[in-house]
């Protein structure tokens, strides 16, 4: 769900960006508590952000991105990694007699064609790692894609010239990355564009979930504890929001209305339709019991 610009929000997003004892940790730890200010719109399929999740610290090829997602269509996956660096860095040098990028510019970038290349020769190994989050079942060995998003710079103090704006895309069409500065980021944000999102950290059998700044979509439907972690806290929260955690902490899906294995309580319940109310006690009817016999 979009969520109401905030300027107080996005003002203090901006004196991070300005202090210049702050680095990009300083400013991923911001993004992770205020995901509304990451956009995530580049690449998107038309199933939008899968799980509305996106992942801290995606570990790929013995280097770390910063943040990923994943998006899919009916054939397709597409895995997005991002690299944020630090805002005071700037893309172009000085000279006015061409347009070239800075030192740290091309380093930024070729910081994202490592991760490029390990795809490119061990796609396996990122699928594995990705394999809890390839769901539903069915659509687990479609293909997945790879693009990157490089988040760099600032942009308010003068804007590009038609030669940088020029560079900029051919960069963008032949490496297939997509180059923000993070006064795109607030002019996304302030044009009311943000999202919550749930924020995922990659564990050795598979994610936990890190900040519930945003609620999860369907992941306990189809997640269960073997491949997800769920710290105390956040599982305090879900209850409070009527997720029938216990359930799924015994490996039961929840698979109605994203938060219930079973029939809810009347509390649980609250005004969600009859209708969907009689499904689900249809399914508790037809589910086997223990002893195998329905």
């Amino acid at each position: 769900m979009r969520e109401v610009p905030n300027e107080v929000l996005a003002s203090a997003f901006e004196q991070l960006l300005d202090d210049a004892d702050k680095d990009e940790n300083d400013i991923q730890a911001f993004l992770e508590k205020h995901t509304e200010l990451l956009d995530t719109s580049p690449w998107l399929l038309n199933h939008r952000l899968h799980m509305n999740c996106v992942i801290t610290k995606f570990p790929i090829g013995g280097r770390t991105a910063d943040f990923a997602y994943l998006t899919k269509s009916s054939d397709r996956w597409t895995l997005v990694l991002v690299e944020i660096e630090r805002a005071n860095k700037p893309l172009f040098t000085t000279s006015s007699k061409h347009v070239g990028n800075s030192a740290v510019f091309n380093e930024a970038l070729a910081q994202t064609t490592v991760w490029r290349d390990h795809w490119e020769q061990h796609k396996q190994e990122v699928r594995e790692r990705l394999l809890p989050l390839l769901v539903p079942a069915p659509m687990a060995r479609n293909r997945i894609e790879l693009r990157r998003v490089l988040v760099i710079g600032r942009s308010t103090s003068k804007e590009f010239s038609q030669e940088q704006r020029d560079r900029i895309a051919s960069i963008e069409e032949d490496q297939k990355i997509k180059i923000l500065t993070y006064d795109s980021l607030l002019r996304s944000y302030r044009s009311g564009w943000g999202e919550k999102k749930c924020v995922l950290s990659p564990r050795s059998t598979g994610y936990a979930i890190k900040h519930l700044d945003g609620s999860p979509k369907l992941i306990f439907a189809y997640v269960l504890p073997e491949h997800l972690t769920v710290p105390a806290s956040i599982e305090a929260e879900l209850k409070a929001e009527g997720y029938q955690m216990d359930a799924w902490r015994n490996n039961q899906l929840l698979r109605f209305n994203e938060k219930w294995a079973t029939e809810p309580t009347a509390e649980e319940a609250g005004d969600v339709h009859p209708a969907v109310l009689s499904v689900i006690r249809a399914a508790e009817r037809a589910r086997p019991s223990k002893g195998g016999k329905p």
